[in-house]
Formats: C-alpha cells, structure tokens, sequence
C-alpha cells in the first residue's frame, strides 16, 4: 500500500476574508482523498492565535470549519526550531488576503522548508496588488480599465483634489477597491463626489492604498489557469465561466458572492463566441507566465460585446475553493474533477518544493 502523503490544511487568519476561509477549508477538506493523504487542519482566529484540530472532528462541518473546537490544542507558532511546527510534506493554504496570499505566508513557508500548494513568493505578491499586477501584465495586447492609486497617508487636500481629477477623467459611475484585498471587501460602486470620498475612506481601513477605476461597460468573465507540469511555457486554461449580477448592489459585491448568492448567476461554460474564448485563454496564460505565477491561478477579465475588447481586471493566486467558486467548477466543466484537481495541486507543491531542494544554497 503507497505511504500516504501528510498534508496539512491551513485556514482561518488575519484578515477581512477570514470567514471565506473557513468555507474554502470545509470544501477543501471534504474532497481530499482520505485514501491518499492523512490530513492535519490547523486553525487560526482573527488574533493570530494557532490551534492544532483533528480532521476527524472536523469532517462534521460541511460548510464552514470551526477554528477552535472542545479538543483543540493551541500552537504557539507555524515554526519551531526553523522547521514547521507539525512533521508534514505539504501546506495547503485555504486561507485569503493579507499576509496569506500576498507572499508574506508563502516566504514563512519556505523558510520552514515545506511544501506548499499555490504560488510562489514572488508571483503571490504581485498578483495581491491589482496596480502592480497591472504594471506588469498590461500592454498593446492586454488592456484594463483605466486607474488612479490613492495612498490612505495623503491629506485631505490631496484627497479632494484627486477626486475631482479621477471624476474629470473617468466619469461616473467609478469602482474604488482596496490595492491588495480579494472577495470584494471594502469595494465600491459610486456615483458622485459624496460617495466616493466615503468610499475610499472604506477601502482605506483595508489596505495603505486605494484603487479608483473608471467603468468598464462588460460582461464579468473568469477563467481557472493550471500550472502544465510538463511545458512550463504552456500553463493550462480552463473554459470561461461568466457571472451575471442581479443583486441590488449592482455588480459582484461580497454581499452578492455569499450573503445573497442565489441574486447571482454563475454560467459555466460562459456562452461566446469559439474565437473569443480562445483570445481569452491565451490572455489568461499569458498573464499567469508575466506574473511568473505557478500551482494555480484565476484570471479576471471584462469583455464588451459591442467591440469584442477584452479588459484584464485582476488575478487571483489562491482562489477560493468553496461549494460556489469558480476556480473548481470551471475545471469540473472542462473535464478536471475537484478530487482530481486537488491531486494535481498536491502534485505541483511537491515538485516545486524538490526543484528548491535541489538549488545549490553555497558558493565554494
């Protein structure tokens, strides 16, 4: 019988997409393959605070994992001695936002000289920030919509001033979105002068900078990108899903992801045109290469009807895993099951962590 692979689950955290994390880690740990890996789940609450659980017991909780149950044994650290703090070969982070999915984790990890499942250090940074991903990613051939970066530091004057220049340039209505936050937290759809002061007053209360967008008049369309362990120049692209929004609040707000999800359709496959969707994977891997992203990633994009332009809005490097994200159901509907598509993940971690091994650290 092959050993099984020791796997930790991590999830919970710091950050204002904690409770997303715990219906990632519920969906996560209900279809890894129990044959296969011997599962630990480690919990971490709003403080930081680490609690060591037991996948026995938490296999009861089907929609979201409890960080903290009557047998949980607190951690005082992810690290001891310079190595994890739990003999495994391999994190799988269902965690969201700052500090988890912005490189700050994944360099923790490997420090400790784990395996972990996801981007590396460096493409999780840039893909957490939307300017700087942009920066990177968008050029003749790939566009977005047009921007402005606030800083949560300028004073009120600059504030001011910086309104009336975005309202001149961009028109109404605007998106304004924390630089480096997922899940729409802390984003806005705002129609005067009013509403956009207090929103980037919101957004800021997230993240030290603010993005303010013009309005892309399109269709929200998502495509899942899988790291090819075979040819690294040709990642593989799932088929589009699309989302259509009839929640009140106008667009793919938190509220409308998991507070009111049924005012939310999810179309998979997205219906375009053949032509279109291959334009649409070939961006969407070209854009996973430019961030030098590897494991997984889901792309973003606007697409208007009339021209048939396609507009980059942002990536995602650790995607969420629950019962409704597109990252798995759009490999579902291209031929990857869930099951497997952990697997494969698995897989990636492992690789990448044995290249790392196998760098030579010393100069004689």
């Amino acid at each position: 019988m092959t050993k099984q692979l020791k796997v930790v689950l991590l999830y919970g955290g710091r950050s204002g997409e904690h409770e997303i994390s715990l219906r990632t880690a519920a969906s996560v740990l209900k279809y890894l393959d129990k044959q296969k890996y011997s599962i630990t789940p480690i919990g971490m609450d709003k403080e930081g605070q680490y609690y060591l659980n037991s996948c026995e017991e938490l296999l009861a909780y089907s929609e979201s994992l409890p960080v903290v149950t009557a047998h949980s044994k607190k951690l005082p650290s992810l690290m001891h001695d310079g190595a994890f703090v739990v003999d495994t070969d391999v994190v799988f982070p269902a965690v969201h936002g700052p500090l988890y999915e912005d490189g700050a984790l994944q360099g923790l990890l490997e420090l400790a000289g784990v395996a972990y499942v996801g981007c590396n250090v460096l493409s999780s940074a840039l893909g957490m920030d939307k300017e700087m991903a942009r920066r990177i990613v968008c050029d003749d051939d790939i566009e977005s919509a047009q921007y402005r970066l606030i800083s949560s530091y300028a004073t009120e004057q600059e504030c001011a001033r910086f309104c009336e220049e975005v309202a001149d340039n961009f028109g109404w209505p605007m998106f304004v979105k924390p630089c480096s936050l997922g899940s729409s937290v802390g984003i806005h759809k705002v129609h005067d002068h009013t509403t956009l002061k207090e929103a980037i007053q919101d957004a800021s209360r997230y993240d030290p900078y603010v993005i303010v967008e013009s309005f892309i008049q399109g269709r929200e369309i998502e495509l899942s990108v899988l790291e090819n362990p075979v040819s690294s120049s040709h990642p593989l692209v799932s088929l589009p899903g699309e989302i259509l929004v009839k929640h009140e609040d106008g667009f793919y707000s938190y509220a409308a992801k998991y507070l009111d999800s049924g005012k939310t359709d999810l179309v998979i496959p997205a219906l375009l045109p053949e032509a279109l969707i291959a334009r649409l994977q070939t961006a969407a891997a070209q854009i996973f290469k430019r961030l030098r992203c590897n494991g997984m990633a889901r792309v973003d994009f606007f697409v208007n009807d009339e021209t048939g332009k396609i507009y980059f809005n942002e990536i995602n490097t650790l995607p969420g895993f629950t019962s409704i994200s597109m990252y798995p159901k759009m490999w579902e509907a291209s031929g990857l099951p869930y099951v497997v598509l952990l697997d494969k993940l698995i897989e990636l971690a492992v690789m990448h962590h044995q290249r790392r091994l196998n760098l030579v650290t010393h100069y004689q």
